[in-house]
C-alpha cells in the first residue's frame, strides 16, 4: 500500500484536534480510501482494552466532544453535513458518527468522525488493572 498524501495526515491531525475528550483519549485512527475522484476519510478514538478485574477483556469507546464549528472551518466548501445518531443496520461499521461532505486542500472529501471504533479494528490501548498502567499498542 501506497504513503498516504501529506494533506491527508492533515486533515486527519487537523480532526483529531477537534475531538476534545472527556477522559484520557484513545489514540486515534484514520481508515481511507480513494474510489472515482473523491476520498473517504473516517477517523476515531481507538478503544481501550480492559486487562485484568471484573472487567477483563471488555472493550471500551473513548468519551469526547467533537468541535463542529472547528470541523466545519477546516472545509473551503461544505456540500453536505449529515449526523447519523444510531447504528442502520447490523453491517453498518460506521454505526454513529457525523459526515462532512466538502472540498479540503482541492480535494473531494467525505468525512466521517465516528462514535466509536468499527470491530474490525483492534484496541489501540489496554488498561492494565493491577499495575495501574496504559499501555498504548497503536
Amino acid at each position: 500500500m501506497t504513503a498516504p498524501p501529506e494533506w491527508l495526515h492533515e486533515l486527519a491531525n487537523a480532526v483529531a484536534a477537534q475531538m476534545l475528550a472527556v477522559d484520557m483519549l484513545a489514540p486515534i485512527g484514520c481508515h481511507f480510501c480513494e474510489a472515482e475522484g473523491k476520498w473517504e476519510v473516517s477517523v476515531f478514538a481507538s478503544n481501550t482494552q480492559i486487562v485484568g478485574g471484573k472487567n477483563d477483556g471488555v472493550l471500551r469507546a473513548s468519551r469526547f466532544h467533537v468541535d463542529m464549528q472547528g470541523v466545519t472551518r477546516l472545509f473551503s466548501e461544505i456540500d453536505k453535513l449529515i449526523w447519523q445518531p444510531v447504528t442502520l443496520a447490523s453491517d453498518d461499521e460506521l454505526g454513529p458518527h457525523i459526515s462532512i461532505e466538502g472540498i479540503f486542500a482541492g480535494h473531494h472529501v467525505a468525512l466521517r468522525i465516528l462514535a466509536r471504533a468499527p470491530r474490525r479494528f483492534d484496541p489501540g490501548r489496554r488498561a492494565i488493572v493491577y499495575e495501574h498502567l496504559w499501555e498504548e499498542i497503536w
